[in-house]
């Protein structure tokens, strides 16, 4: 396969996101910092692997339907591509914020609960984001109904593993 510029502008919108989100945590003001931390504290202290169900697959289905919708509908603005590429960064910001407020709040332990909490899913729909990102780049908008029907599958199958998966593996980590 043979980058074209469109893939660098992608990948590289993903990577400047993600390292945007890791640094993040280093600017916010101490107290908001450390609500922060006491609220994944809290989290962690109260977390019931009992809490899996519908509620959460469909809480899920919202969090990683509304990026892929978002950059669907950037194929119907004039400046498709940046649109896109804004979404991408925005998704990567906050998945390397988070992972790294985890890790920052219980060190080892937080980075392999970061792993379970973000790792599986987003390794699912991370690639369909930059997919579709890619082909509305590459066609300057458009929709192409094949990667839509990807898209969903990957959604559902994404929802599905944070809602199910994800806790279990969470819950033999706190243990």
């Amino acid at each position: 396969m043979k980058w074209n510029r469109n893939m660098v502008l992608v990948a590289t919108s993903m990577v400047i996101g993600l390292i945007s989100g890791i640094l993040r945590p280093r600017f916010l003001a101490e107290h908001a910092y450390a609500d922060l931390i006491a609220s994944l504290q809290h989290f962690s202290a109260a977390f019931d692997d009992q809490s899996i169900g519908i509620s959460a697959f469909f809480a899920a289905i919202l969090r990683y339907g509304r990026p892929l919708l978002l950059i669907w509908a950037c194929a119907t603005l004039p400046k498709a591509r940046f649109a896109a590429l804004l979404v991408l960064y925005l998704r990567a910001m906050a998945l390397g914020f988070s992972a790294t407020m985890m890790v920052r709040a219980f060190g080892g332990s937080g980075f392999a609960a970061a792993l379970a909490l973000y790792g599986l899913q987003n390794l699912i729909i991370m690639p369909i984001y930059a997919c579709t990102a890619y082909f509305i780049i590459q066609k300057h908008g458009g929709f192409d109904l094949k990667l839509g029907g990807i898209g969903l599958v990957a959604v559902i199958a994404a929802s599905m593993t944070e809602a199910y998966v994800s806790p279990m593996l969470l819950a033999m980590i706190w243990r």
